[in-house]
């Protein structure tokens, strides 16, 4: 690859290559200064509280593997051409039929869509947390505790297309991210037939590249500006509540209720258990598809909208059909301009607010023992028992019919029973 992506060549291993000199066998130089150190100190201050903190480094080592397959798919082993038409046969001589739905390339064209910076460097995230423990009387633990992440040369990807050759994608190290989030944790260790446990962190995520090895990350809209991606990462959620419990039930032998008789029998020996989720949405991001821009380049959904002056994203009161204001977003075009007169559009990554998320579980099982190596295991389970919808994704393509609307919900409630005999 030429400086500022004016040009590519196909390289061999062990070949000079006419911008980057002399290639190794793997193509890709090694990287081999990659030292992984961890770090852990725990500190007792008092006779209930512990002071735990942290460090650490990880490396992505199987993005090499990744990039074996995407060479695997570079000419000699296929081809990839891009072909187009229309159906009156105006744009071409001879329209693509099934008979003819793939012609030879034209020329001696490049048909990689496959590249790889030369010097390219495993990622790697920085880890680093801190927790201080407390505990009371009643077998009640609290934790409050601090995480923070930074990730350093992540995967991005741009959509090239040089002078004499079709459009590939381009990977390389560039990518950073940072997070911080801050947790509470309560805990009650089990006595007396109950056990309960609940957290709630509140964190913040910003990326280019949401994943250290490249996974749910989007082409860059601008090739040439990958700091323009920066924004709030695919996995983002700034509020979660979450929480478990576990309950014998109190009848039975030695139990407070009917602990003698046939009652005893029926009713000893259940343990009712459950957990609960409740956060705040994902974030999506205003997208454009089949933009003429990503067609030359051979990719789809990398642009993104332009932002209307003076329109709020949120609205009041959402509803199925219309979840945030879609009168904030344009498609990039003669009548909606980018200030800057960029052809991209202005909008950041992951601005839309989602649905939020509210999730109840229970369970109740109880095992009968027949003798001492048999068993019988008998088990109800509701999944969403309150039969909540939670709403998972929404339309945020600016030039879809259904643009603004909500478009997939999580399961509803399930109910299950089991037996199982044990021997």
């Amino acid at each position: 690859m030429a400086p500022g992506f004016t040009a590519a060549a196909r390289v061999l291993p062990g070949n000079a290559g006419p911008f980057s000199g002399i290639f190794p066998a793997s193509l890709v130089r090694p990287d081999r200064n990659n030292f992984a150190p961890r770090i852990g100190v725990a500190w007792k201050p008092q006779k209930q509280t512990v002071l735990r903190t942290g460090y650490g480094i990880n490396y992505n080592l199987a993005q090499y593997g990744t990039m074996i397959q995407n060479f695997a798919f570079q000419p000699p082993f296929a081809n990839t051409e891009t072909n187009t038409t229309d159906v009156k046969g105006l744009i071409n001589a001879s329209p693509l039929k099934l008979t003819n739905g793939f012609p030879p390339p034209l020329g001696n064209t490049v048909t990689n869509n496959f590249a790889v910076n030369p010097n390219y460097r495993l990622g790697y995230v920085q880890i680093w947390n801190l927790d201080i423990q407390r505990e009371f009387p009643g077998g009640v633990v609290m934790n409050a505790g601090y995480n923070g992440a930074k990730g350093t040369r992540l995967d991005t990807e741009r959509a090239l297309v040089v002078s004499g050759g079709q459009p590939f994608v381009y990977e390389s190290s560039e990518g950073n991210s940072i997070l911080h989030a801050a947790s509470v944790r309560v805990r009650k260790r089990m006595a007396k037939g109950l056990g309960l446990s609940a957290q709630y962190v509140f964190s913040k995520s910003i990326d280019d590249a949401s994943s250290i090895g490249g996974g749910g990350s989007v082409v860059a809209q601008d090739p040439f500006d990958i700091s323009a991606d920066r924004g709030l990462s695919s996995f983002a959620q700034r509020h979660k509540f979450t929480g478990n419990w576990i309950y014998d039930l109190p009848f039975g032998e030695n139990r407070r209720l009917v602990p003698k008789g046939a009652w005893s029998h029926i009713l000893g020996g259940w343990q009712w258990s459950g957990d609960f989720t409740v956060g705040s949405g994902l974030y999506f991001t205003p997208r454009v598809l089949g933009g003429g821009l990503d067609i030359s380049r051979g990719v789809s959904g990398s642009l993104r909208a332009n932002i209307v002056a003076g329109q709020s994203i949120s609205v009041s009161d959402p509803t199925t059909l219309k979840w945030f204001n879609t009168a904030a977003f344009c498609t990039p075009g003669a009548t909606c301009t980018n200030p800057n007169g960029s052809s991209f559009g202005d909008a950041g990554r992951n601005i839309i607010e989602g649905p939020g998320q509210v999730s109840l579980n229970m369970s109740l099982n109880k095992t009968i023992t027949i003798k001492e190596s048999r068993a019988l295991e008998l088990r109800i389970s509701a999944n969403n028992v309150f039969n909540t919808v939670h709403f998972t994704s929404i339309n945020t393509v600016v030039n879809s019919f259904t643009f603004g609307e909500v478009t997939g919900a999580g399961g509803m409630r399930r109910v299950t029973m089991q037996a199982r005999f044990r021997f």
